[in-house]
């Protein structure tokens, strides 16, 4: 029977986790840890703007999420009935809803955009509700989708918070993760292969951002959805009408990933051992954590152990808990061998007799 114990530990902060200010060129912007939804930095945060293309995340999530992905998607004149950027399709070509996507996610294209919709709903007013629909579901309550490409129409809109909401329910799914996260990509329409770049020049200046979508209208202005991974966390960052987002999305990353506090779990215990040339093992655990709040820990392992006991065996384990979720079972690892007492006798007695 394992015996369980529980505590906490707590970091005390000695600044607010939310920054206040306007040392970026965003008209508003926001950082938010992914996984916890804890704010590191707001800047009219909740002002309903235009979000140019970085609408097309909600246009990809809904892709990839409707299981169709390696179904074939045909072009018809009225899917092309768009403007702005075009990933130069063409009625009559086909391609799979994957490349379709991709093209999409990579170029910006419109006439993507169009495409996923016609192809998932039959329209573009049927593909809105079901963008808005999953919009509340999300919690992205000051959201109205018009649109599945980002044009102004019919008062298209979003806030910096609802886009991170978006974007941060959009990287739990490894497929979308592996579409935004791609420098270039070759996709096939009909027969022809055709090479695609993505516009997010993160991609290149830092390795640890992996996507996610650059957006800019006349009247939107330039609009970035970013996403980082920082010590295994994942950072979020939204910028609306920012002229400087590039470096903008840099620097404010940087600042919040100050946020995190280094924070080393170990510990050495002795568990009881039965039939073997030691009464008890030591065994421990470690591990190095960058969190924003408090870890709970649940350890786990058996009063006693029967001998043998081997060096490296796992002899227990520690739920780590932050906000109350899980985020890893480490293992409790023997540090030392424990042999049968049988086992010790015979090779005392092989020693004495040569």
């Amino acid at each position: 029977m394992l015996k369980r114990f529980a505590f906490f530990l707590s970091l005390i902060f000695i600044f607010p986790l939310t920054a206040y200010g306007a040392d970026n060129s965003a008209q508003s912007a926001i950082v938010i840890d992914s996984d916890t939804g804890i704010i590191l930095y707001e800047k009219n945060a909740y002002e309903e703007r235009s979000i140019a293309s970085t609408t097309k995340i909600m246009t990809a999530l809904l892709a990839v999420e409707s299981g169709k992905l390696n179904e074939s998607v045909k072009i018809t004149d009225e899917m092309l009935r768009t403007e702005g950027s075009s990933l130069g399709l063409r009625a009559g070509d086909s391609l799979s809803l994957s490349d379709l996507v991709t093209g999409m996610m990579l170029t910006s294209g419109n006439d993507s955009a169009n495409s996923v919709a016609y192809f998932l709903s039959g329209g573009l007013e049927e593909f809105a509700a079901l963008m808005n629909k999953r919009a509340s579901e999300i919690g992205m309550n000051s959201t109205y989708f018009v649109t599945p490409s980002g044009l102004d129409e019919g008062g298209h809109h979003s806030t910096a918070y609802d886009m991170a909401l978006l974007t941060a329910e959009a990287v739990k799914n490894e497929t979308f993760c592996s579409i935004v996260s791609k420098k270039s990509a070759d996709i096939m329409i009909g027969k022809n292969k055709v090479t695609v770049y993505n516009h997010n020049k993160l991609l290149a200046r830092d390795k640890n951002f992996f996507g996610v979508k650059t957006g800019y209208t006349k009247k939107a202005g330039r609009c970035l959805v970013s996403a980082k991974k920082y010590n295994g966390n994942i950072l979020i960052c939204v910028t609306l009408n920012a002229p400087d987002d590039w470096n903008d999305h840099i620097n404010l990353m940087k600042s919040c990933e100050q946020k995190y506090n280094e924070y080393e779990i170990a510990d050495t215990m002795d568990i009881n051992v039965v039939g073997g040339n030691e009464n008890t093992v030591k065994a421990s655990y470690g591990k190095k954590y960058y969190i924003l709040s408090d870890l709970r820990l649940e350890i786990y392992h058996s009063p006693f152990l029967y001998a043998p006991v081997m060096q490296g065996d796992t002899v227990g384990y520690v739920c780590v808990y932050l906000n109350e979720k899980m985020i890893e079972r480490l293992p409790i690892e023997a540090d030392e061998d424990v042999k049968y007492y049988a086992e010790q006798e015979r090779s005392t007695i092989a020693e004495i007799h040569g």
